[in-house]
């Protein structure tokens, strides 16, 4: 089957799959000094369901931004299923599919400054064979630079920011979960990306990330995934063999 990347996206629509954006924390002061920094809590409102086109793009390559602001979801809603095999059997959870990061794009959207990657994933091998074997994948959060959302950080400080401080970053990061790099393998639980016009582009319902078959011991280990942070509910096995969830 020929590969296919999706490229076409809907500026009038988007979907959440349950997941919100409860709450926002933005850094209250600047510095040019590197690091994590994390400022009081400001409550921000719900991310809407309407989007305008990109204001730009990041190349997420870095892996320590100048700034985090952690976002906040709805996990017991979201996740509430007993177990991820009842979870990926729903309606709405279209694919699974394991394979390699290739590209990673970060990108910003109005209203609210709300910040997403794009993942280009290789498949190696999914649930649904009439699927595409190269997809994109969007997933909330990402690496942008503060001029991307500067509105958020002037709003706040009521101040226009100096260039040197326009050119940091800060690391949108949802729910505590390390942003996929390239070259990880990952395995992918989606639903239907409605805002992508092509077939072959998906938001991200739960992923999870495995060993590199080249410095694997047994065929075993190349099918096993674990979550990069805790996973979404905590009854939930802890390490996933992907081949189960791809009956």
């Amino acid at each position: 089957m020929a590969s296919t990347t999706s490229t076409g996206r809907s500026a009038s629509r988007r979907v959440t799959f349950g997941v919100l954006a409860a709450g926002l924390m933005l850094p209250l002061t600047l510095s040019a000094c590197s690091g994590d920094t994390e400022g009081p809590a400001v409550k921000d409102s719900a991310r809407g369901s309407q989007s305008a086109p990109s204001r730009g793009t990041a190349t997420g390559s870095r892996d320590t931004a100048d700034h985090t602001v952690p976002l906040l979801g709805d996990l017991v809603r979201s996740y509430a299923a007993p177990s991820l095999a009842a979870f990926v059997r729903q309606s709405r959870a279209v694919n699974v599919i394991s394979g390699r990061v290739t590209a990673t794009r970060a990108l910003v959207t109005e209203p609210a400054s709300v910040v997403e990657t794009i993942l280009t994933i290789s498949v190696e091998r999914q649930r649904d064979n009439r699927a595409p074997t190269t997809v994109e994948v969007r997933e909330q959060g990402g690496i942008v630079t503060v001029a991307q959302v500067r509105s958020d950080f002037e709003d706040k400080l009521g101040r226009e920011l100096t260039d040197e401080e326009l050119a940091e970053t800060v690391d949108y990061r949802f729910n505590g979960i390390e942003h996929a790099r390239v070259g990880d393998r990952v395995l992918i639980v989606v639903a239907e990306d409605t805002s992508v016009q092509n077939k072959g582009g998906y938001a991200t319902l739960a992923r999870l990330v495995g060993e590199d078959p080249a410095g694997a011991s047994s065929k075993a280990s190349s099918t096993t995934f674990t979550w990069p942070g805790e996973a979404p509910n905590p009854a939930w096995e802890s390490v996933v063999d992907a081949e189960s969830l791809m009956r």
